[in-house]
């Protein structure tokens, strides 16, 4: 039974991925993250799928993990939804690696929020187009959680050590402007053209040697592979400590119930 939570389409050459969860502005649980690493893996899988767009109903790309959910599966010391990410397969961070491994081009679409594991998934993508009104944010401390989804090597890549430091420490919201200057977004548009320019880009790509794309992907990712995936496996680790702390509750339920965490350093 296919998911209604992530939906695939193939037009031409062109496979689109988009998330589907508006209601919670496509906040990610394990279900649907099992969802987009068989959407990538489809794609993957495809001869005839040469570029791959990832993109969202809704006004916002992707707000990350789902907090209800991390709540749920947490138990008083916050344990059980991060230990369940010792499974890659259900670990919702590694569908952000999923996509950065596939060896087709990828272009994200991002309009409004790309949150925390949301912007894992658009920093995963080799290309990503902006709506003017995108806000990024590598959110997780203000969760009780340490960068996950790729973000502790992807923001250092795009930005630099230093101000991905910043950016990391402080949770804080970076808007479309900001994104671009830095190097998070390749291009910001009106909300209204985001999808159709992504589009756009992958009906250029395509009109490129299939084989050289990917050959051409291979090469220029090839001395960032073993970096990435040692990112991943780290970014389990620390954040499996952080699992076993009373923090990573108080950080989903005062979200949830929209009120300043009240941390306890343990």
């Amino acid at each position: 039974m296919e998911s209604t939570s992530v939906l695939y389409e193939k037009e031409g050459h062109i496979a689109t991925i988009t998330l589907n969860r508006p209601e919670i502005r496509n906040a990610i649980d394990e279900e649907m993250a099992m969802a987009i690493e068989a959407a990538v893996d489809r794609a993957g899988g495809d001869d005839e799928v040469w570029v791959v767009v990832v993109k969202a109903v809704g006004k916002s790309f992707c707000a990350g993990v789902d907090l209800s959910y991390l709540v749920e599966h947490a138990s008083g010391t916050g344990e059980g939804a991060v230990e369940r990410g010792v499974n890659r397969n259900g670990h919702i961070g590694w569908s952000a690696y999923r996509l950065f491994s596939l060896e087709k081009p990828t272009i994200a679409a991002v309009r409004g929020h790309a949150f925390g594991g949301g912007l894992g998934i658009a920093l995963a993508c080799d290309i990503r187009i902006a709506a003017d009104d995108a806000q990024l944010s590598a959110v997780f401390t203000k969760r009780g959680l340490a960068p996950d989804s790729g973000t502790s090597y992807f923001l250092v890549q795009s930005v630099g050590y230093a101000k991905a430091c910043e950016l990391a420490f402080t949770a804080r919201t970076v808007d479309a402007a900001e994104a671009e200057r830095l190097g998070l977004v390749n291009r910001v548009v009106p909300i209204e053209q985001v999808d159709a320019e992504a589009m756009r880009m992958a009906q250029e790509i395509v009109q490129q040697a299939p084989v050289a794309l990917r050959m051409a992907k291979r090469a220029l990712r090839r001395r960032m592979e073993d970096d990435v995936l040692s990112a991943f496996e780290y970014e389990l680790y620390v954040n499996t400590i952080c699992g076993h702390t009373q923090d990573l509750a108080e950080g989903g339920k005062a979200f949830l119930e929209k009120r300043p965490p009240r941390w306890l350093g343990r």
